[in-house]
């Protein structure tokens, strides 16, 4: 992939020209990008779903209306966009969590809240609890007063799941995974992986537990035992924001963007690249390096310092 210079599309009746900001990295421009080595048919000349960008002095979020998928996307200066692709920014939110809502955050907000149905009498579990949707899956479960329990693969991730108030559960394999969880009395797992996970959780999950399942990152298919989804009376159900309406798509944006705002739920980042490190910002998130979210600065601004880890990839 490279960084060029290109002329843009000036907007239509129903579009508009937003000056970007920040754009989030997610693993759907990963594997946009390995589309293009296949066939260059109907495919983005940019990448990128979501970011934060600026409409006559208003801070948008921007994502949807095939964005990065179909037509150029936000990792760019600039982006011809729908109108219907934008959700106004609270006044005061960092404008770099806001990059991050439409994914990660309107993610946490449609499993936990709508599918889940998350209270303080739940027992959650939460795979892949150190990437940027699984921390605020967990921010946003103990706000509403559950126990969490924080899967994760790499122990370096660990201080960021403490920081989420959950416990953290290093493992490596489902087999690790079930035999560390099965004395929990875990009433809802969140399952970004897939593969042998899912089957490991069915095992895991108590009597009346939930499933939800929003990600294959270990693999698309799953042997499950049936006769442990029925006996157990468990509810299994996927969540896809492909799928979603966009009316209701936009509704959990701007739920998202509240909650982080006030402070119901947090998504870190974790790293902020120029634009012109993409590769570098595309090769970190296929290494699972990154605690939370990786971003790009479009303006090819210096890496921020503080709570932004600014080590290179």
């Amino acid at each position: 992939m490279s960084v060029e210079s290109t002329t843009l599309r000036q907007p239509g009746s129903d579009e508009v020209a937003v000056r970007l900001r920040y754009a989030a990295v997610n693993p759907l421009d990963r594997y946009i990008l390995a589309a293009t080595a296949m066939s260059t048919s109907g495919l983005p000349r940019t990448l990128g779903v979501e970011g934060v960008g600026e409409v006559d002095g208003q801070w948008y979020v921007v994502y949807g209306g095939e964005l990065g998928i179909s037509r150029d996307g936000t990792w760019a200066e600039y982006a011809t966009v729908a109108r219907e692709a934008l959700v106004p920014v609270p006044n005061g939110l960092d404008l770099r969590l806001a990059a991050c809502a439409a994914v990660a955050g309107a993610t946490a907000v449609r499993v936990t809240c709508d599918l889940g149905e998350v209270n303080a009498d739940d027992r959650v579990l939460v795979l892949g609890a150190g990437g940027g949707t699984g921390i605020a899956i967990t921010s946003l479960a103990r706000r509403r007063g559950a126990s969490v329990w924080g899967q994760l693969g790499n122990p370096d991730k660990a201080e960021a799941v403490l920081q989420a108030d959950a416990v953290p559960v290093l493992a490596t394999t489902a087999a690790q995974l079930r035999q560390q969880v099965s004395e929990l009395g875990i009433t809802i797992a969140f399952d970004c992986l897939g593969g042998d996970y899912t089957a490991a959780l069915v095992e895991a999950l108590s009597a009346g537990g939930r499933l939800i399942s929003y990600g294959v990152a270990a693999g698309s298919r799953a042997n499950l035992s049936m006769r442990s989804v029925c006996l157990k009376n468990l509810t299994l159900r996927g969540y896809g924001a492909m799928a979603e309406p966009p009316a209701r798509m936009r509704a959990s944006i701007g739920t998202a963007l509240d909650y982080l705002a006030t402070g119901q739920m947090s998504i870190r980042i974790g790293r902020v690249l120029p634009l012109a490190e993409a590769n570098l910002a595309l090769a970190a998130l296929a290494r699972r390096e990154i605690t939370g979210k990786v971003l790009l600065d479009t303006r090819g601004e210096t890496v921020r310092t503080g709570d932004i880890d600014d080590q290179r990839a």
